[in-house]
């Protein structure tokens, strides 16, 4: 039934243009280092692992064909990133995560992707509402923006506007969340 109302509202917001450029929700500036994620390992994790970073956090799903399409431009940015500074990971609402390893093994991903850990509680305490979404938290946890909708997250623009923090030309890291 999640899937369902997930699938109704991202084609909702397709449809009525809700790809808004940088929208706050009623949650920014809220501080979200206390949501519980879970590993593909099973393991628990806080947003705060990530204090003291820039955190770009996207929700997405593996039956969601918008979240697919974005997600070679989330792995080419989570290789660019400064990782000292800055961290992409994302957080899948598949019901099923043999799924989740499935697509992971066939995209070849490399950032972090994580679970939630009950049912729809990590989606809810985001306010995510259509998928895919991505959150940008400021180092200190607060959320300071998010992008609804499917983003080349190579433009320099978008990069800007949420001050993402690159490697140096040349530079190379791992972005290991």
């Amino acid at each position: 039934m999640q899937r369902r109302a997930l699938i109704a509202a991202s084609v909702a917001a397709a449809l009525a243009g809700c790809q808004e450029q940088g929208s706050l929700s009623s949650h920014s500036a809220a501080d979200l280092s206390a949501v519980q994620l879970s590993g593909l390992d099973g393991r628990p994790v806080a947003l705060r692992h990530w204090r003291g970073r820039l955190l770009v956090l996207n929700v997405w799903a593996s039956w969601c064909a918008p979240c697919r399409a974005e997600m070679a431009s989330l792995q080419a940015l989570s290789e660019r990133l400064d990782p000292a500074q800055a961290a992409v990971i994302g957080l899948s609402v598949d019901d099923d995560p043999n799924l989740v390893h499935e697509y992971l093994r066939r995209a070849r991903l490399r950032f972090p992707i994580f679970l939630q850990s009950d049912a729809g509680s990590a989606q809810r305490e985001l306010g995510v509402r259509a998928l895919p979404e991505t959150l940008v938290l400021a180092k200190d946890g607060r959320l300071v923006g998010r992008e609804t909708g499917p983003r080349d997250w190579n433009e320099s623009a978008l990069l800007a506007r949420w001050q993402v923090p690159l490697l140096a030309l040349g530079g190379r890291g791992d972005a290991d969340g």
